[in-house]
């Protein structure tokens, strides 16, 4: 072999060596990214998780506070009841998931009355049977309107979660506490996917959901 072809031979191994040293690199590095944008994600979600809220420290909790948390606990049982009941009936997928989360929201804010020592007015309190009149009411119609067939039912459901976003904003603005506003921003992300599930439902029987209760380009940013 000549002195042309190994000095070629030896360049090209340098090089070769070079270009996979690189590779490796960039494979490293993008794991390094990858783990640190996967940590980063999951600090953020824990930074928005009802335990996180509960273990912030206390802050004062003002009547209205109290009086908006007693509300929005009987609210959410409210929307449980009626997707208990309504699955029942009619048996629907989207019922039997979301009775479940609306549970999990029941105990969510549960956790903040029982972190400043707050009494639960819905405990005891059986299927359909609640203390604040509006909430029963508003209750009552919704059955009647969901007993008359699944498409009805899909939409008091959508309109249960309209009323209960709208309700949770509200909320928000109205504490300067952050365990508190915490748990109803989370709330009220689920309460977004529930509405999209029910519009999507609705949508495939060929029908369409107009909004009642929210400003209609903000319902069409959370549905589309």
């Amino acid at each position: 072999m000549n002195l042309k072809l190994i000095l070629k031979y030896k360049y090209l191994m340098i090089m070769k060596t070079k270009i996979i040293f690189g590779i490796f690199s960039m494979i490293i590095f993008a794991g390094f990214i990858n783990g640190y944008l996967f940590t980063e994600e999951a600090k953020a979600q824990e930074k928005h998780s009802c335990n996180y809220a509960v273990d912030l420290p206390k802050q004062d909790v003002s009547a209205g506070e109290e009086k908006e948390m007693l509300y929005m606990i009987e609210e959410e049982k409210m929307a449980r009841d009626f997707y208990v009941t309504l699955f029942d009936k009619w048996g629907l997928r989207p019922f039997g998931n979301i009775k479940k989360a609306e549970q999990r929201h029941m105990d969510a804010i549960e956790s903040i009355l029982n972190k400043y020592g707050i009494a639960n007015p819905v405990s005891g309190l059986k299927t359909g049977e609640f203390k604040n009149e509006k909430i029963k009411n508003l209750y009552l119609s919704l059955i009647e309107q969901g007993n008359k067939s699944a498409l009805d039912a899909l939409k008091a459901g959508a309109e249960i979660e309209e009323v209960d976003i709208k309700d949770l904003m509200e909320a928000v603005k109205n504490t300067d506490n952050k365990d508190i506003a915490i748990v109803y921003n989370n709330l009220q992300r689920a309460s977004e996917n529930h509405l999209r599930a029910f519009t999507r439902n609705i949508s495939r029987r060929g029908e369409t959901y107009t909004p009642k209760h929210l400003d209609k380009k903000y319902f069409d940013e959370i549905v589309n």
